[in-house]
């Protein structure tokens, strides 16, 4: 019998053997407190124009609003929907454990880290903090795709959105609760039973 993979499946596969990749590289990093800890993502493709029409001339209070909808209600951080005519196709994302240049590229990343079904992002507070400067509090907790059933325990988090003159996001930069090092432990920790709602 010859099996045959369906596309989303090889795709899944291979964006998993990207982050496993990339998280082996961590491993074997010294691992810092902050940001500068963070690596770029396993290969995801080159950047690609997304999203068709960005939407230029926007206030940071106007894109915080924009914003506000993609956290409560896409749930972007899990699910990737988000407003992508906001974002400039080559922003940069960084949080401690990755740094990624491009939107298509955090896009297909997000896509195949967590199960949107069970993971969730709590919007604790959003404001524009200067012209330029767009700022969010939340809580994020869930479980990896992987088939080993990591569970990722809710955190806090903070992240600076930086606009470019146009109005488009062109840097998301987080800072966790969490360490890096204990971000990686759980993405390798199975977890035992079924998949549950962690708040």
């Amino acid at each position: 019998m010859t099996f045959v993979q369906h596309p989303a499946s090889a795709f899944q596969s291979r964006g998993r053997r990207a982050f496993l990749a990339g998280a082996a590289a961590l491993a074997a990093a010294p691992l810092a407190a902050g940001p500068a800890s963070a690596l770029p993502l396993g290969p995801l493709g080159p950047v690609k124009r997304v999203g068709g029409d960005k939407r230029t001339g926007l206030t940071a209070e106007e894109v915080a609003d924009v914003l506000r909808r993609d956290l409560e209600v896409g749930q972007y951080f899990v699910t990737g929907d988000l407003t992508r005519q906001v974002f400039a196709d080559d922003c940069r994302f960084v949080d401690p454990t990755n740094d990624v240049t491009g939107l298509s590229k955090y896009l297909t990343a997000l896509k195949v880290l967590f199960d949107p079904a069970y993971s969730k992002v709590q919007l604790l507070s959003i404001s524009a903090t200067g012209p330029r400067t767009v700022e969010a509090d939340w809580r994020l907790g869930g479980y990896l795709v992987f088939p080993w059933n990591p569970r990722v325990e809710p955190f806090v988090g903070h992240t600076v959105y930086t606009l470019d003159p146009d109005g488009l996001i062109v840097e998301q930069r987080q800072a966790w609760e969490k360490s890096a090092a204990e971000a990686l432990r759980e993405s390798f920790t199975p977890t035992g039973g079924p998949r549950r709602q962690l708040f």
